[in-house]
C-alpha cells in the first residue's frame, strides 16, 4: 500500500466507500469465525455511529461495546442508553480507574499525545538517549512546550491507555472477540501511516482489528448521516466538533477549538469538576491556563472583556 493508493481510495464516491466498508466487515467477520467472534467498538460519537449502522446492514444484531470512561459528555451516555432501550445489542464496560484518579497519579493530558509522551520520557530520565532524541531529533518536542518538563505537575499520555485501551484489551481477552473500530486515516498522520503500513482496512496478526472507515473522510461521515437520516448524539448540535473525553486537553491550545466553551455552556458542573482535577497539588485549570497562554488564548470563564462585549452591553 502506498500514499498514492490511499489518496485514490479517499477520492472514491461515497457509494464506492460504502461497498468497500461492507466488504471489509464481511471479510473480517468471516476470517474471525463468525459474528460471535467480533464486536463493534462504539464510542457514541458520529463516526462509530455510522460504523455501527454499516455493520447492521450485514449483521443486524452484531454486538457493540461502549466504554464509559467517566469522562464522557452526558449527551453521549444518554445517546448510548437510548440505543440500548431501543433494543440494540450494546454492552457497557468501564475502566479500573476514574479520570480523577488517572490525572492525580499520572498527570494531565496536555498539548498532544506525542508531545505529552515526549515530556514524560524526558522527565523520567533526562540523561537517556531517548530523552536526547526527543529534545534534538527530527520529531523533537517543540520549544514552546518544553517549559512543561519543569512544571510541578506531570503531563501524561497514559489517559487513553488506562481509560480506553486497557478496558478494551481486557474485554477482548475475556470474551475472545476481536474489535471493529471506526478510525479514519484522514484523522492524523499516525493513522495514515498505520493504514499504509498494514496495507488496508483489515489487520490480521497478533491482535486482529478491522477498520472499515479507514478511507473515509469527515465529509463522508456527514453526508452519510444526512443521506440515511442517522440519529447522532445531541452534543454535535450544541457546538462540539469531536466527542472524545470531555475534559481532554489534547488540541485545546488551537484557536477556534470549542470544547471547553461548549462544556462550560452546556454542563458547567462538569466543567468545574474537570478544572478542579489535581496533580501534585496543582489544578488542571492552572496547567491548562498556561498552555492556552502560549498561543495567547484563555479559558472560556477567564476570557477578558473586549470592545465588542462593551458595545453589546451598551446596545442592550
Amino acid at each position: 500500500m502506498t500514499l498514492q493508493e490511499l489518496r485514490e481510495r479517499q477520492s472514491w464516491s461515497l457509494e464506492q466507500k460504502i461497498d468497500h466498508s461492507l466488504g471489509t466487515i464481511e471479510a473480517f467477520v468471516s476470517r474471525m469465525g463468525g459474528v460471535d467472534k467480533v464486536y463493534v467498538a462504539f464510542s457514541g460519537g458520529k463516526d462509530s455511529t455510522v460504523l455501527l449502522d454499516l455493520c447492521h446492514k450485514v449483521y443486524p444484531n452484531i454486538l457493540a461495546v461502549f466504554c464509559n470512561t467517566g469522562n464522557e459528555y452526558p449527551d453521549i451516555v444518554r445517546f448510548v442508553r437510548q440505543k440500548i432501550a431501543a433494543g440494540e445489542n450494546i454492552q457497557i464496560i468501564r475502566p479500573k480507574m476514574t479520570p480523577r484518579e488517572v490525572w492525580a497519579k499520572y498527570g494531565f493530558p496536555l498539548v498532544s499525545k506525542e508531545s505529552s509522551e515526549h515530556i514524560h520520557d524526558i522527565r523520567i530520565n533526562p540523561q537517556s538517549k531517548t530523552a536526547r532524541r526527543k529534545l534534538t531529533g527530527d520529531f523533537s518536542l517543540p520549544i514552546k512546550w518544553r517549559y512543561l518538563i519543569y512544571e510541578p505537575y506531570d503531563t501524561t499520555h497514559y489517559c487513553c491507555k488506562i481509560l480506553k485501551k486497557n478496558p478494551s484489551h481486557d474485554y477482548q481477552k475475556q470474551s475472545g472477540r476481536f474489535q471493529i473500530i471506526g478510525t479514519m486515516a484522514s484523522e492524523s498522520q499516525l493513522r495514515e501511516k498505520s493504514y499504509i503500513r498494514y496495507g488496508g482496512c483489515n489487520v490480521f496478526g497478533k491482535r486482529p482489528t478491522s477498520r472499515p472507515l479507514s478511507i473515509w473522510c469527515d465529509e463522508d461521515i456527514w453526508t452519510y448521516i444526512r443521506r440515511f437520516d442517522i440519529s447522532i448524539a445531541d452534543i454535535y448540535y450544541k457546538g462540539a466538533k469531536r466527542t472524545g473525553c470531555m475534559g481532554c486537553g489534547f488540541g485545546a491550545q488551537f484557536t477556534g477549538d470549542p470544547r471547553f466553551r461548549t462544556l462550560l455552556r452546556e454542563y458547567p458542573k462538569c466543567y468545574d469538576m474537570v478544572m478542579n482535577y489535581t496533580n501534585n497539588g496543582v489544578t488542571f485549570r492552572e496547567a491548562l491556563r498556561k498552555v492556552l497562554a502560549v498561543n495567547k488564548l484563555y479559558l472560556p470563564d477567564e476570557q477578558p472583556p473586549t470592545l465588542f462585549d462593551e458595545f453589546n452591553t451598551k446596545a442592550i
